[in-house]
């Protein structure tokens, strides 16, 4: 496990230092890796068709990220990262940890910041910016960069139209 986690809640600021302290640089990153490092249970569990994943960290135990057996790889690779997200931002207040993250039309508003957060985060972590711009500089396609970071299609878009890239 890491030393203490200090988070300045900026997401692409925070995940680049958790990738400098605890990823050797490759591609694709994986969060459970990421996870477990930084002392993190993550766990496959049947979880309510509208539940993405779950923070979860109770007295005197370690924290666990429950991910959502029924989805795709990729939708629990993004979940994972994005619940790695809540982790690190809650890290100065440990006792606001639990989270559940459900599928419903108000996680997708844009209005919660824990979720805007989140989501920043987790994009940040998956698709490294400086990775992202220099897979653009040689030409691989929305597709091709996709799956090179391992990540669908509609995630690997929205990464480069926030990074002013498309």
């Amino acid at each position: 496990m890491t030393e203490t986690i200090i988070t300045r809640h900026d997401p692409t600021d925070d995940a680049e230092r958790i990738l400098a302290e605890v990823w050797d640089g490759g591609l694709p990153v994986d969060p459970v890796r990421i996870a477990r490092a930084l002392g993190i249970r993550v766990l496959n569990a049947h979880l309510d068709p509208d539940v993405s994943g779950a923070l979860v960290k109770e007295r005197q135990q370690d924290p666990a990220i429950l991910l959502n057996a029924a989805d795709s790889p990729n939708r629990q690779r993004f979940t994972c990262a994005h619940e790695i997200g809540h982790f690190v931002k809650r890290s100065d207040k440990p006792e606001e940890y639990e989270y559940i993250d459900r599928r419903d039309a108000l996680a997708s508003t844009g209005r919660n910041q824990d979720e805007i957060y989140a989501n920043q985060f987790a994009a940040s972590l998956l698709m490294p910016a400086k990775d992202v711009r220099r897979l653009v500089e040689e030409g691989l396609s929305d597709l091709q960069m996709a799956i090179r970071f391992d990540v669908s299609l509609e995630a690997m878009q929205y990464r480069l139209k926030n990074l002013g890239l498309r």
